[in-house]
């Protein structure tokens, strides 16, 4: 996957300390599987979606299975993601566009487990 720093004052593409973007459009879904290949996230590497800003919107994971089936024709496929790497302290983001059923189930165990791995951020844990 292409990642770009969006800081250009940076002259190396060191992932430490950075925010990047997804450079190669409609590749979301191909950079999510590649970081998160079983949708297993953890607290070092989680996704949050349909964070909007400037480089997304707000539709969410369920929207865009209403419109894969048929059942929303005014919504869309396309979802916002933000992974986080906090040992990094660094941020990418980008768009994912599924397209099938598997996308959809991938998405939400990716969003499930992203957020039991913030959940557990901090907390002791036992052996």
């Amino acid at each position: 996957m292409t990642w770009e720093n969006i800081d250009k004052t940076r002259r190396d593409e060191l992932e430490h300390y950075s925010i990047m973007r997804l450079t190669e459009k409609g590749s979301g879904m191909e950079a999510l599987r590649e970081l998160f290949c079983d949708g297993d996230a953890d607290e070092l590497n989680f996704v949050l979606f349909s964070t909007s800003g400037i480089h997304g919107s707000y539709n969410t994971i369920e929207e865009a299975e209403l419109f894969l089936q048929g059942k929303n024709p005014e919504g869309h496929l396309d979802i916002t993601f933000l992974i986080v790497q906090p040992r990094f302290v660094a941020l990418k983001y980008g768009i994912c566009i599924p397209t099938s059923e598997d996308d959809i189930n991938y998405l939400k165990k990716l969003r499930e487990n992203s957020y039991s791995a913030v959940m557990g951020i901090g907390k002791h844990k036992h052996e």
